[in-house]
């Protein structure tokens, strides 16, 4: 019964780490589109999220959840064209850090 749970054990830390390695691969993919050319989400938000043009995003990972980020992003941004999915989402993660 006990290396039942080891093992249990060891599975579980093994996914969590896997989760937050892949939540940090999204936050980092979410900043290189946020700062890159393909949306310049930064030249109305500004290089760390403060605003100018368009809204800030400071806190907004406090005030929002994901989903809900996810649909206002769907709808609104970015002006220079569709974002797919899985860029929205990495934005998002991105973005929810500001």
């Amino acid at each position: 019964m006990r290396i039942v749970k080891i093992i249990a054990l060891t599975a579980i830390a093994i996914f969590i780490g896997t989760a937050a390695v892949n939540a940090a691969d999204t936050v980092k993919d979410g900043k290189t589109l946020y700062l890159g050319e393909k949306y310049k989400c930064f030249s109305c938000h500004g290089e760390k999220g403060e605003g100018g043009k368009g809204p800030s995003f400071k806190g907004v990972g406090k005030k929002h959840t994901a989903p809900e980020m996810m649909k206002l992003a769907a709808h609104n941004c970015p002006p220079t064209g569709a974002c797919s999915p899985k860029d929205i989402s990495a934005l998002v993660d991105f973005i929810r850090t500001l």
